[in-house]
């Protein structure tokens, strides 16, 4: 990891280095024009240096239906009013004002952009563009502004941002995916291109959509710039009698602390989005993002002021600004120096990943909504100090939690979270109280307020104050230290006992231990758990994993090589962390994987392209959202035996398309947003639960219901679906075959296998005499029969299509029915 001073000295370089081309570009004469059209033509042209009269010009005037027609679109389907194309430009535009009637966003019918930057070294100075009117745009994501290209700056720039749909509830009504509502967002200036310096731009928006954003970017640098939008409390949104969020009866995205899915009284939230935020990749070239610089930098009355995660490169925030925010500063693996914010409409810091260093001053401003935390700090090794602003100590007292993590998209009325949490240090001289969670150990926590230890093996050290502290160099196996054994790369989890988990192997196939022995130490190491990125995109074809193993972290086995995890025992596996197998393509054996799993995380095996079939164990409670997301080649599903769910959370199956049939615990009583969104296979659902869940349309979209057959439990179940919203839209509703277990099928110890089958399915039993078998289909139709006797015999369902039928067996007046799975 680069250094700050590294950092620091990179991008003032580039941006020094930018201004002197330019310079020379000058000498090669000035161009002074006076309307919009000549500012289009000269964008597209180079080697120019042009100067723009000031006043105030009207886009419209140069933007007629024919230009438009004539508008080429990118390779993302993105028209721009004005795209800089070409490269070696000087633009100064001080003192124009470019107004762009909102009505125009709706024009071209595809996402939009006012201004594209796609040349090179093209430095754009002193313009405002302002937006006129509310209209919304016609298709969901535009930019006011998009930079590409590379070794480009912007200075002195002032968006004002108006047009989205819906404006006024923030992100309630849903910011991507499982919305309530259509969105068509209206953001502020991208970073796509590479090298690129954003200097003294100011950012006001009335719209919703992000501000200052980066998603491709390297080497940018922000410098002196500012962000703000507005709030608005949650009590003013209920007051409505009209509109999207009253017409749903004030639904909302989030789950509150009741576990209720609505808009809650007593909080505020901003109208628009993130201040300044990272994404992992994008624009036309697919960059990595990465290597980015934020210096003098404010964001006010946004959703999160500063969301930066190390992506491709180090990230710097350096006396930087977050008031009035749902959330400061949103971060992972970052460095922030002498910056400072306010806890008033959320959190001053959250903070999770590992090995951040954080320098926050907490400003005295008093909050006059609901607050749950000053910070919360979960993730391993990080290095935070926070003080306060100005040596004001803030008159409200709010918690500092250790080890907790974020509610569900930062929403301030969402449940917060916990996880594991070891070898950082927190330095705190707020005076503000400290509650250390059960999930964290072996850290040191320097404080000049108290401390509530829920944890184990903590140093806790009262201090007059942050300057001089002296941290306590730890002990020999300390939790967080790494060791080597055979080419398998071990992290100490837990020290009562010694435990350790899995972080790395350059092994093709991997046989994990059940017991690791440090070499420095010659302690052994019971191996719990597979950390967290462990095979992240590595060539590990196989592993192989004891029975110790009862953990797989986030990101474990995403991507890469792998082709099979198998068991040396029982499979013990409790936990899979969100996206433990995302997008792991080539993995089959899921039903075995999670067989003893009681919580899959987030995006668990999201993407994978494999699995045919699924069946759920009886030990799963809980599941994150989109955890079976994109499985295309998912055909059939099993949830019947996960009694403990009571909810198929948002996004569970969206855009496994090949899905034909699933079967609901009878327990679920509650269905998130989009979870069954575009499976335009699914012809059968079987639901247990007498009682419809409540969904609306978005649970189904792109499902033909009216082509489906729902199966109910009973005649007193069908009629309550028939009368429930979304059930009614079945096609057919009908009660299903009772499924029983009786004496006889336990006398005759009756037993099938495979199952899952592909073709022939053995039966064994003790004795069958004279016995009938029949398959049918969840409809009822008999498909297959034969006479068996004996001990063992064997029936081929081979040309059978992939999904669930049923087995009924007869044994003179006794009858019993199994259900089988064909892949």
């Amino acid at each position: 990891m680069k250094t700050t001073l590294q950092l620091f000295k990179m991008n003032k370089m580039l941006f020094v280095l930018s201004l002197t081309l330019f310079a020379t570009f000058g000498a090669i004469g000035q161009t002074t024009i006076s309307s919009v059209a000549e500012l289009a033509n000269a964008a597209g042209n180079s080697n120019q240096n042009i100067v723009m009269a000031p006043g105030v010009y009207q886009m419209e005037d140069y933007l007629t239906p024919e230009v438009i027609e004539n508008t080429v679109p990118d390779a993302n389907n993105r028209h721009a009013m004005i795209e800089f194309s070409g490269s070696n430009n000087n633009f100064d535009l001080t003192g124009v004002t470019i107004e762009i009637n909102s009505e125009l966003l709706n024009d071209y019918g595809t996402r939009i952009i006012e201004l594209y930057v796609t040349g090179d070294f093209v430095n754009i100075k002193g313009l405002t563009v302002t937006d006129i009117g509310n209209s919304a745009p016609s298709s969901p994501g535009m930019q006011s502004v998009t930079i590409a290209g590379e070794n480009n700056i912007m200075e002195g720039v002032t968006l004002n941002i108006n047009g989205s749909y819906p404006y006024g509830y923030g992100d309630l009504l849903g910011k991507g995916d499982g919305n309530l509502v259509s969105l068509r967002k209206h953001s502020g200036l991208l970073v796509e291109g590479l090298n690129i310096t954003i200097k003294g731009c100011s950012i006001y928006s009335q719209a919703f959509g992000h501000l200052f954003f980066i998603q491709g970017g390297r080497n940018v640098l922000f410098e002196d710039c500012h962000a703000e939008s507005t709030t608005r409390t949650t009590d003013d949104m209920l007051a409505e009698t009209s509109g999207p969020a009253f017409d749903r009866d004030f639904a909302a995205v989030y789950t509150n602390y009741e576990g209720n899915k609505v808009i809650t009284p007593g909080y505020t939230k901003s109208l628009s989005e993130v201040g300044y935020r990272s994404y992992g990749a994008g624009g036309v070239d697919g960059h990595t993002t990465g290597a980015i610089t934020l210096i003098n930098c404010v964001a006010k009355n946004t959703r999160s002021g500063f969301a930066f995660t190390r992506y491709g490169g180090d990230v710097l925030m350096q006396n930087c600004e977050a008031t009035g925010c749902e959330a400061g500063y949103q971060v992972e693996e970052v460095t922030i120096e002498n910056s400072r914010g306010d806890a008033v409409n959320g959190p001053l810091l959250y903070l999770n990943g590992g090995a951040s260093t954080v320098e926050l001053s907490l400003m005295a401003n008093v909050a006059t909504t609901t607050l749950h935390a000053i910070a919360t700090i979960g993730g391993d090794n990080h290095d935070v100090t926070l003080k306060k602003w100005n040596d004001v100590t803030r008159p409200q007292v709010h918690p500092i939690l250790l080890g907790a993590t974020r509610p569900s998209g930062a929403n301030p009325f969402s449940p917060l979270g916990s996880t594991s949490t070891s070898g950082t240090v927190l330095n705190t001289c707020t005076d503000m109280p400290v509650e250390i969670l059960s999930t964290v150990s072996s850290c040191i926590i320097n404080t000049t307020g108290t401390v509530t230890d829920n944890g184990t093996g903590n140093t806790i050290n009262t201090v007059s104050d942050c300057d001089n502290i002296v941290v306590v160099e730890p002990e020999q196996n300390t939790i967080g230290d790494t060791f080597i054994v055979e080419d398998i790369e071990y992290k100490v989890t837990n020290l009562d006992p010694y435990e350790a988990e899995v972080i790395s192997s350059s092994l093709v196939n991997v046989v994990v231990p059940s017991t690791a022995t440090s070499p420095e130490t010659e302690t052994p190491f019971t191996v719990t758990r597979i950390g967290d990125n462990a095979f992240n995109g590595s060539s590990t074809e196989t592993i192989k994993l004891p029975s110790t193993v009862t953990s797989i972290g986030y990101q474990a086995f995403r991507g890469g090589s792998l082709t099979g995890v198998t068991f040396t025992t029982t499979n013990g596996i409790t936990v899979i962390d969100g996206r433990g197998f995302f997008v792991a393509t080539t993995l089959l054996e899921i039903t075995d994987i999670m067989s003893s799993a009681e919580s899959l995380g987030s995006g668990a095996f999201n993407g994978n392209s494999s699995v045919t079939s699924l069946t759920t164990p009886s030990t799963l409670s809980t599941m994150g959202t989109s955890v079976f997301r994109g499985m295309t080649n998912l055909e059939t599903v099993d949830l019947s035996a996960s009694t403990l769910l009571t909810e198929i959370p948002s996004q569970t199956f969206r855009d496994a398309t090949g899905i034909t049939s699933i079967i609901l615990p009878e327990n679920v009583t509650s269905i998130g947003a989009s979870a069954f969104l575009n499976l335009n296979n699914l012809s059968t659902v079987k639901v247990l639960n007498p009682v419809p869940a409540a969904i609306t349309a978005s649970e189904f979209s792109g499902v033909n219901l009216a082509d489906a057959t729902l199966f109910v439990p009973s005649e007193e179940a069908k009629a309550a679906y028939e009368a429930a919203d979304v059930w009614k839209e079945f096609g057919t509703i009908m009660v299903s075959v009772t499924l029983n277990v009786n004496n006889i099928e336990q006398t005759l110890d009756f037993n099938i296998y495979p199952n899952p089958t592909n073709g022939l399915i053995a039966i064994k039993s003790k004795q069958l005499n004279q016995a009938s078998v029949n398959v049918y289909d969840l409809n009822g139709r008999v498909l297959l029969t034969k006479n068996i006797s004996g001990t063992s015999s064997e029936i081929n369902v081979s040309k059978l299509s992939s999904g669930i039928y049923l087995l009924k067996v007869k044994v003179g007046n006794n009858e019993f029915i199994k259900r089988i799975v064909k892949q």
